[in-house]
């Protein structure tokens, strides 16, 4: 069994685990990341997986949810689990910082983290991640992303994208991921495209002054432990992108 598939086996399992939770107050379940964009990494890759329930529920309710999926999330052959469950509401009309119910990282070689309050997480990821999956997401059950999540605004995005970025150089230690976390946000600021990290890769490689380094990126994310990424280059390459995405946010980007 190849990585993707069994991210799609371990997302049945974790969603087969809501239905029992939430029984008809579970609207819908996907696949976001790797699970849906390909691009797959053993060791690397894990389950994301987002899930929207009919209401607000209550805390003890998300508690459960949360200890639930933890235990069988340690249970499988992959890095973890990032999990994020949504009222319908909060997906249906868009706001800058999105409105989760919970968000649980958990799993054999994953830091565990349950946050239950929007306000103690960085709203952007949550943002990107919703435009990502609306676009690309893959049911496990319910209806597609389309149906249910709204509209994002592009500027938005880009203003998200470009924090992501600030996040990347102030707390990232394993510097491929910033190198390829940039080239997704670079081809999207460009393209309007979201893709995998290995096509947003190749994307970037053909137009950076720099390729070597989106090389080197790409070669550590798939093993390779015999290239190592210069701080400053990174730091060079991130420029690169974030000067696409600024770009695109016009005069005004520096403004807000």
């Amino acid at each position: 069994m190849g990585p993707g598939e069994r991210i799609g086996e371990c997302g049945r399992a974790a969603t087969l685990r809501l239905r029992e939770l939430l029984g008809q107050d579970l609207v819908a379940a996907w696949l976001a990341g790797s699970g849906a964009l390909g691009g797959a990494v053993p060791g690397q890759s894990d389950v994301d997986l987002v899930a929207v329930c009919a209401g607000d529920p209550p805390d003890e309710l998300r508690r459960a949810i949360a200890g639930r999926l933890g235990e069988l999330a340690l249970t499988w052959p992959v890095r973890g689990l990032e999990f994020v469950l949504y009222a319908r509401a909060a997906v249906a009309t868009p706001a800058r910082a999105p409105r989760f119910a919970i968000n649980l990282n958990v799993g054999p070689r994953m830091p565990y983290r349950l946050s239950l309050d929007p306000a103690d997480e960085p709203a952007h990821w949550f943002l990107l991640d919703l435009a990502i999956l609306r676009d690309h997401g893959r049911a496990l059950a319910g209806p597609p992303p389309v149906e249910l999540i709204g509209p994002i605004p592009r500027r938005w995005l880009l203003e998200a994208l470009r924090d992501s970025m600030a996040w990347h150089q102030a707390n990232e230690p394993a510097l491929q991921q910033s190198v390829l976390n940039a080239s997704r946000g670079w081809r999207f600021a460009s393209e309007g495209v979201w893709c995998s990290k290995d096509a947003a890769g190749a994307w970037a490689r053909g137009r950076t002054a720099d390729p070597a380094t989106v090389e080197a990126a790409l070669a550590l994310r798939h093993g390779d432990r015999s290239h190592v990424l210069d701080p400053a280059r990174v730091e060079a390459f991130q420029g690169e992108a974030l000067a696409a995405v600024e770009r695109a946010l016009g005069p005004s980007a520096t403004g807000g």
